[in-house]
């Protein structure tokens, strides 16, 4: 089953400020697709999940076609971490990082897979 993902890029400026990129992938498209914040990439991860689990339920023979995220092939200048989640009704959420390429499960469900990925390129957010 295909899984949607949630990817943080970190991109320090000059200053070393830090700016960060969210990009969710839509299994459907086969592309990650960019979000104005951490919130809405959530959300939009959700709606896939939610996509994902509703035509599983109805055997769409779409499902077939879908893909999970690429092997990374960011810059390795750039810090990023990402997470994905099945669709299944016992969820399985995994994590990577520019430090580890390969899917790990995550402790703690889907918000330890959020807050492990927040925490690999350092975005602040309070768990």
């Amino acid at each position: 089953m295909s899984r949607p993902a949630l990817r943080i890029i970190r991109h320090d400026d000059a200053n070393g400020a830090p700016r960060f990129v969210f990009e969710v992938w839509d299994p459907w498209s086969a592309q990650y697709r960019a979000e104005p914040d951490l919130d809405s990439a959530v959300r939009a991860v959700d709606h896939l999940l939610e996509r994902v689990r509703q035509s599983w339920v109805s055997h769409d023979t779409a499902l077939t076609a879908l893909t999970d995220p690429p092997e990374p092939d960011l810059p390795e200048s750039l810090e990023w971490a990402e997470f994905r989640a099945s669709a299944q009704a016992n969820r399985v959420h995994e994590t990577r990082n520019f430090d580890t390429r390969h899917w790990r499960k995550a402790m703690g469900g889907r918000a330890g897979a959020l807050e492990t990925t927040c925490n690999e390129v350092g975005y602040p957010r309070g768990v």
